[in-house]
């Protein structure tokens, strides 16, 4: 995986997979302003059924870099306005490497939100694309409470 880094909602610099080494990271990558839609619904399942195990973090990476940049700060500073601030530390703009992100996730949608599954050691375990659907969940899910078992 590319080294991915930002500065987080909450002001923090964020570099991965660093970030979230010793933990199961599942990194949600937008890469459209459409995007927010399944990215928030894959980010908010995560969060219900996973969020309280303290080995397991959900990321939100919305990639901006093709943003022009007059107007990164107004988008960022609306999205201050819509992330709870207690989820702040793991919503993380991305204003460079796009193309390498969009060759590592095989990107060919750009409206789907990207999943990146990361084990332990930082090594991506699973990824796939799409919306967040009762059809799909389930056995991604499963995928990470596998990872989430090993030790």
């Amino acid at each position: 995986m590319p080294p991915t880094k930002g500065e987080s909602l909450a002001g923090h610099p964020v570099v991965l997979p660093d970030a979230a080494s010793g933990k199961v990271a599942v990194l949600i990558f937008g890469f459209s302003k459409a995007s927010k839609g399944p990215t928030s619904a894959w980010a908010s399942k995560f969060q219900i059924d996973l969020g309280t195990r303290p080995d397991f973090e959900v990321y939100q990476l919305p990639v901006l870099e093709a943003v022009p940049r007059l107007i990164r700060g107004m988008i960022i500073s609306g999205m201050k306005k819509d992330v709870p601030e207690n989820k702040r530390d793991h919503f993380v703009p991305i204003l460079q490497g796009e193309g390498e992100l969009k060759k590592f996730v095989h990107y060919n949608e750009p409206d789907d939100a990207y999943l990146v599954v990361l084990n332990r050691s930082g090594k991506p375990v699973e990824m796939t694309h799409g919306a967040a659907s009762d059809a799909s969940y389930p056995q991604l899910r499963t995928e990470i409470e596998s990872v989430l078992n090993q030790k």
